[in-house]
């Protein structure tokens, strides 16, 4: 037999073999199996490579379609129905803020931090007669000349921050104390400081009186804005009427702005006018409806004999009966 021939049953096999192996690996992807075609030989034809065809790749969405961060997920659904341009320009606006405050956030976390050290001390810093970021430099300044000066200028300045605060060097050193030029005496020292501490607290006590006042002065401006009709375009008149003691009240600032302005004026003139002629149209109204209900409450209540011939015929049966409503209306 020819080698040949004797060799086509197994590639025959091994040529089924990898046809099936194709066709599961299909049946698994879910693709259609297709009969493979034999040669000239009867063997399977070696199927044809197929190109696979190039990814297109799906464009992303600008980011201004999905609802900025801060937005609540209950408006997410009023985001994606909106208009694309009110979308992209909300979106910028959502942007800007966010770079705007993101810095004054860790500026914001620094001044609550440096309020919470100082807070304790407040009161001296105050009797000193000093401002808080003010006293801070001067100590952090005496903290700089003490670490890096040389090491004559480190006793000069030490010996001058012995002297303000009272303390006798020479004692501490087991000398006898001896005052020093321009030194301070330490019950004079201490007489100071409680000189201080006591200033500070009426600086404290004022600056909160000074708070709460501004607050109800901030929620009477407030309440009074509701009622005034013209406020915010009066606001700026009132507040020179107030500066300056022309006025020395709200309602006094208010009216005298009004009248400063012509065209408030007029407009306030007219709304006046046509209150009171309201006013009195209703007042004249509520009058004439008691003086008909006490007319029909006498008319009821004496009641005289009709002494009048009774109607002949249907007319005059209207007629009296139209005769006897007529004082009712």
């Amino acid at each position: 037999m020819d080698i040949e021939n004797q060799e086509a049953p197994q590639a025959e096999t091994i040529d089924r073999r990898a046809m099936l192996e194709e066709q599961l690996e299909a049946a698994e992807r879910g693709e259609p199996i297709e009969a493979r075609s034999r040669d000239e030989s009867g063997r399977f034809a070696k199927p044809a490579k197929v190109e696979a065809e190039p990814e297109v790749e799906e464009e992303e969405p600008p980011v201004w379609r999905r609802p900025p961060a801060s937005w609540k997920k209950d408006f997410h659904e009023v985001w994606q129905k909106a208009d694309p341009k009110m979308q992209e320009y909300a979106w910028q606006r959502e942007e800007q803020m966010r770079a705007g405050v993101e810095p004054l956030l860790s500026k914001a976390q620094f001044a609550d931090a440096m309020q919470e050290a100082i807070s304790p001390y407040m009161n001296t810093i105050q009797g000193l007669g000093l401002q808080p970021e003010k006293a801070v430099a001067a100590l952090m300044e005496a903290d700089h000349k003490l670490r890096n000066s040389d090491p004559q200028t480190k006793m000069q300045y030490f010996a001058q921050l012995a002297q303000s605060y009272g303390i006798n060097l020479g004692a501490m050193q087991g000398q006898a104390p001896t005052a020093a030029p321009n030194s301070v005496d330490p019950m004079v020292y201490q007489l100071q400081n409680e000189l201080n501490k006591v200033r500070g607290e009426v600086m404290g006590w004022k600056q909160q009186q000074e708070m709460v006042e501004n607050q109800t002065l901030l929620n009477e401006i407030n309440q009074f804005s509701l009622k005034a009709d013209h406020f915010e375009e009066v606001r700026p008149t009132m507040i020179q009427l107030l500066q300056s003691g022309v006025a020395q009240t709200l309602d006094e600032a208010y009216d005298k702005a009004i009248r400063l302005d012509p065209t408030l004026f007029e407009q306030t003139l007219k709304a006046q006018q046509a209150e009171v002629a309201a006013k009195q149209a209703k007042e004249a109204n509520r009058v004439a409806k008691t003086a008909r209900a006490a007319a029909v409450s006498v008319r009821s209540a004496t009641p005289g004999p009709n002494t009048a011939p009774k109607a002949a015929n249907r007319r005059a049966l209207l007629e009296e009966a139209f005769s006897e409503t007529e004082p009712r209306l």
